[in-house]
């Protein structure tokens, strides 16, 4: 065996390795196999690596989802320095996020609410989903949802500048504006509540949209 084949067996075994610790029941091992994954020079080769950390997004802890969402983003963030996916790694990477569910979003949207830093990575992977504006707007309109949640939703919308969201916006603006001359009363009070407060930053989404 050549000195080629030696590093090559290395790196796919101790790939393996990390991908295997990263579904471990153990955070703490998962923790461990995240750090890892963003020493190994040629991750960004792997389309199956790829496809695993999209298949992650709906990790249980929330530090280590957040850390996994950064690493996700930062090699689909091809303005940035550093490793990128390859073309075959990232088709693979869209097609999974292609099937991502209202679930993994929200999920998403979770992180985006703790913790500030994401908000570039969560932008640079919602941008590769081609269903990414449906689901926000779903997300947007169930009020089951914390408010806060609901928010971030709105957020992307605009930044992702996903048009297909603009009849959502717009029927929570018409309702409050709406609501503001004829209010309601029981549980349309509370709903009409969250609707004010999600209101100026649907305005906001809107503008985004239409400029």
């Amino acid at each position: 065996m050549n000195n080629y084949q030696q590093t090559g067996s290395f790196f796919d075994q101790r790939l393996w390795e990390t991908a295997e610790g990263l579904i471990s029941p153990d955070p703490y091992l998962r923790e461990s196999s995240l750090d890892q994954f963003k020493e190994i020079d040629g991750l960004y080769r792997s389309p199956l690596i790829a496809y695993l950390l999209v298949s992650r997004i709906s990790e249980p802890d929330l530090e280590i989802r957040f850390h996994l969402i950064q690493l996700l983003g930062s090699l689909m963030d091809y303005d940035s320095s550093g490793q990128h996916l390859t073309d075959q790694a990232l088709s693979i990477a869209k097609d999974a996020l292609d099937q991502m569910n209202k679930f993994q979003l929200i999920k998403l949207l979770e992180v985006s609410d703790s913790y500030l830093a994401a908000e570039s990575a969560i932008k640079s992977i919602l941008k590769l989903s081609s269903y990414a504006g449906a689901i926000l707007s779903g997300i947007v309109n169930d009020w089951k949802l914390p408010v806060s949640i609901r928010q971030q939703a709105v957020f992307y919308c605009g930044e992702g500048g996903f048009l297909s969201s603009r009849p959502t916006l717009q029927n929570l603006i018409q309702r409050v504006e709406k609501t503001r001359v004829r209010p309601g009363g029981g549980s349309e009070r509370k709903k009409s509540r969250e609707d004010e407060i999600l209101y100026p930053y649907v305005v906001s989404a809107m503008e985004k949209l239409i400029t």
